[in-house]
């Protein structure tokens, strides 16, 4: 196994600051065949950045709930640091101390089923198209045969608009996908009023379709003549003033767009389902009559954290069948109940938002919900377990170039995707 140097960011550390409580439920033993053996014996179940005072209840509940119905199985929790995980999950791989089920974002998973070390869960276990069409593919790799984890807590985005800035240039109604968007931005732009701050990237580009693969049959095949077609266009708009100068500082970050609309700098931003309640109506109160909120472009974009379980367990019956529990319908809505802005990883269990979600305090919170409960059936992941942090920072930085007018989109496109291939980690 190669260790990847980039860093992923995973939403266990996120959700461990804000989830709580003390929940859990029942099910039934799995019909598949790795579970068709008896469910006994002791099994090792590590998370993520989950330990602390306000998440511990939860999953002690959960493990009771689990071994009073199998009264012959043993469940050790174990919580790895946020920092570090990957080198802890490789060390253990390497050494045969894999834990039977297993915490990991997919770009982790990736390595340990290259590696032969992870159960193919799409055989296993029939509770498989019980999950989240993307929340699935999203551990099923190029190369690679089989499905690698259950999809335990997922997000998404959102598109929302300061619909007084749109009005300003003439736009009365909330662009419906990206090129409109695009002839928004001009409209806007001869307003004196900037649409953007932030590059397209390519992981941008493939929600919004210019992109179909970042990486495919061992290439790195991002740099398509649509992609530069939509960095030209940045470039034109930039001049026209429909982009910020914040945008080129760093290529522009997510949490810099949020910035700028939360002041009323920019017309449109992405963020995720839980942007009114928790954000607008804390930070910017007064923004929150001009925001609108819709659906995401093209493809919407998801993250996604999964429950995997190791090829080599001594107890793999009771492995399986503690995965599938812990990822049941039940269970995951208990679990996202707990952490607002999530989706639980069943398709059952997103098809009433409101079974799970907090409260809206504003109406436009409940509009979200909904939205981003239906992305659910469509979300997909971005990019590739090989596309690295750090190739995606120097595709920006040269899209960045093309957007100054240094260079054009495919040459910025080419030289990207001439560094990723230079830098790939398999």
């Amino acid at each position: 196994m190669k260790h990847r140097t980039s860093a992923v960011i995973g939403i266990a550390a996120a959700a461990s600051l804000i989830l709580s409580g003390c929940t859990g439920g029942g099910a039934t033993a799995p019909e598949s065949a790795a579970g068709s053996g008896e469910i006994s014996g002791e099994i090792t179940f590590q998370t993520w950045s989950l330990k602390n005072e306000k998440f511990t209840p939860y999953f002690e509940s959960l493990i009771k709930d689990f071994e009073d119905e199998h009264p012959d199985a043993k469940v050790k929790w174990i919580d790895q640091p946020g920092d570090g995980y990957e080198d802890k999950i490789l060390q253990q791989a390497e050494s045969g101390e894999l834990p039977d089920v297993i915490n990991l974002p997919p770009e982790y998973a990736y390595s340990l089923a290259s590696a032969g070390q992870l159960l193919d869960l799409g055989s296993a276990s029939k509770a498989i198209d019980d999950y989240v069409p993307g929340g699935v593919q999203a551990y099923e790799y190029d190369g690679v045969d089989g499905s690698f984890a259950f999809p335990w807590y997922l997000g998404t985005e959102l598109n929302y608009w300061n619909k007084a800035l749109l009005a300003k240039g003439g736009v009365t109604e909330a662009p419906a996908t990206f090129d409109d968007t695009l002839d928004a931005a001009q409209k806007l732009a001869d307003a004196g009023v900037p649409m953007f701050s932030s590059v397209p990237s390519p992981k941008m580009l493939q929600i919004v379709g210019a992109v179909k693969d970042i990486y495919k049959d061992g290439e790195f095949v991002f740099n398509t003549p649509e992609a530069a077609k939509v960095i030209d266009r940045y470039a034109e708009l930039y001049k026209a003033g429909a982009v910020t100068p914040e945008a080129l500082q760093g290529a522009g970050t997510a949490n810099s767009n949020i910035n700028n609309f939360n002041t009323g700098g920019v017309a449109w931003t992405t963020a995720g389902p839980n942007y009114i309640d928790k954000d607008v109506a804390v930070n910017a109160p007064n923004l929150l009559p001009d925001v609108a909120v819709t659906a995401g472009f093209g493809n919407p974009p998801l993250f996604v954290q999964g429950i995997s379980v190791s090829k080599n367990s001594k107890n793999a019956a009771t492995a399986l069948a503690f995965a599938e529990f812990a990822t049941n319908t039940k269970n995951q809505i208990a679990f996202v109940k707990l952490a607002a802005g999530f989706f639980p990883g069943t398709i059952e269990a997103n098809a009433d938002p409101a079974a799970f979600s907090e409260k809206p305090e504003n109406e436009l919170q409940g509009v979200a919900n909904d939205l981003a409960g239906k992305h659910m059936a469509d979300a997909r992941m971005t990019g590739a377990p090989q596309y690295t942090e750090a190739m995606e920072t120097y595709a920006k930085q040269q899209i960045a170039l093309a957007v100054t007018g240094e260079i054009s989109g495919q040459e910025a496109l080419d030289k990207a995707v001439e560094y990723a291939q230079q830098n790939v980690v398999d």
